[in-house]
């Protein structure tokens, strides 16, 4: 489901809502949501868990492939280090939905 799909699937859920009102409530939910987790602080998603990103000193060397298809060795001077809890019943969920 890509998310226009979602938004009209929530919109018939709730016949006073109508899609324009679902895809604002939704986008100034998000625009929230990437607010709070760019502070670097834990941030709980409702329903799937906490999640932080971290801005780190970057240590070492990579490898880039540039658009012509060289390769050039450069230093690394920044990562971002991202950390996902998982909620118990989020993940139960995803191992049923899971099909290998």
């Amino acid at each position: 489901m890509n998310h226009t799909q979602r938004i009209t699937h929530v919109a018939r859920q709730r016949l006073s809502l109508t899609k324009t009102l679902v895809r604002e409530a939704v986008k100034r939910y998000l625009e929230t949501l990437v607010e709070e987790i760019a502070t670097g602080e834990w941030v709980e998603i409702p329903g799937i868990g906490k999640m932080q990103v971290s801005k780190e000193e970057g240590k070492g060397f990579v490898t880039s492939i540039t658009p012509g298809g060289k390769r050039v060795r450069r230093e690394v001077k920044m990562r971002l280090r991202t950390r996902i809890r998982l909620c118990e019943k989020f993940k139960r969920k995803v191992r049923q939905a899971t099909v290998y």
